[in-house]
């Protein structure tokens, strides 16, 4: 059929005007002896060469036209399903915090403020970060912060919407500790913003790898906290104690979400501390 086709197109295209003129003639008196059937049969013929590159055209036009709509509809359909992924891991996430935070609310028993970070101190070290709560939200100031990890520092300024966190690493902060394993006391601070380290008595045996939490001295933190953990232990300039270094449980430049912990300081303890 479609070298029938081409055959007349090369009639017409290399100009033999006599030759198509007999060809149709012949065709013609062909067609008007022929049976009914036959006639119909050519016609047929003559119409579906005649039609088949159009309607090739137009199928695969449709075909295209269908493949990219179904793209269009399944990347808009993968782009629902990762958002709805993502929520779904948000809201486990989010599940998860909320049962931990409740075992630590019941394990101090003091309401617990929850709050994001919006902004971190701009210097070379991370030592303070601002938190969305404030005292429309009763949070005040000196009150201990934490994450899930650990503690995380104390509220030191707050206005009505927000409040600025000193951590844990900030030079200024001193806070008492107390090992796990051996119960021995000392007193955690840092020296350079970011490296922790804590003075221990020699006999105290404290070793890499002991956890530090809260003493609960002091009147600002409650007792048993998780600080962080001992990553050495060296010689002191005196020979009767210990210097320890101290790898904190939360990592303070990843923290997106803290606890404020509505417990006001115990000023009569922090007094005769002064005294």
């Amino acid at each position: 059929m479609f070298r029938a086709f081409r055959f007349i197109v090369d009639l017409f295209t290399q100009r033999h005007g006599i030759i198509a003129f007999v060809f149709f003639l012949l065709v013609g008196l062909l067609m008007r002896q022929a049976p009914n059937f036959v006639k119909e049969n050519i016609v047929s013929s003559i119409l579906g060469t005649v039609l088949y590159p159009a309607q090739m055209a137009i199928s695969s036009l449709d075909a295209y036209r269908s493949v990219v709509a179904e793209n269009e509809q399944l990347k808009q359909e993968n782009a629902r399903l990762r958002q709805e992924t993502y929520y779904a891991s948000e809201g486990l996430q989010e599940l998860t915090r909320l049962h931990a935070l409740v075992r630590f609310d019941d394990k101090w028993g003091y309401p617990i403020v929850t709050a994001r970070v919006v902004g971190h101190n701009p210097g070379r070290f991370l030592t303070t970060m601002i938190i969305n709560r404030g005292t429309h939200h009763g949070v005040k100031e000196n009150m201990p912060v934490f994450s899930m990890n650990g503690l995380v520092g104390k509220v030191t300024k707050v206005s009505y919407g927000y409040a600025r966190v000193q951590l844990l690493v900030d030079p200024n902060l001193k806070l008492s500790v107390l090992e796990r394993r051996t119960r021995v006391v000392g007193f955690l601070e840092s020296v350079d913003g970011h490296m922790l380290m804590a003075m221990v008595p020699t006999h105290a045996g404290v070793k890499a790898g002991d956890t530090l939490i809260t003493s609960g001295l002091g009147g600002i933190f409650p007792k048993g906290i998780p600080v962080g953990t001992v990553s050495a232990v060296r010689e002191a300039d005196l020979d009767v104690m210990r210097q320890m270094y101290v790898v904190p449980f939360q990592e303070f430049s990843t923290l997106e979400e803290v606890f404020v912990m509505e417990k006001e300081p115990d000023w009569i303890i922090q007094e005769l501390l002064d005294d």
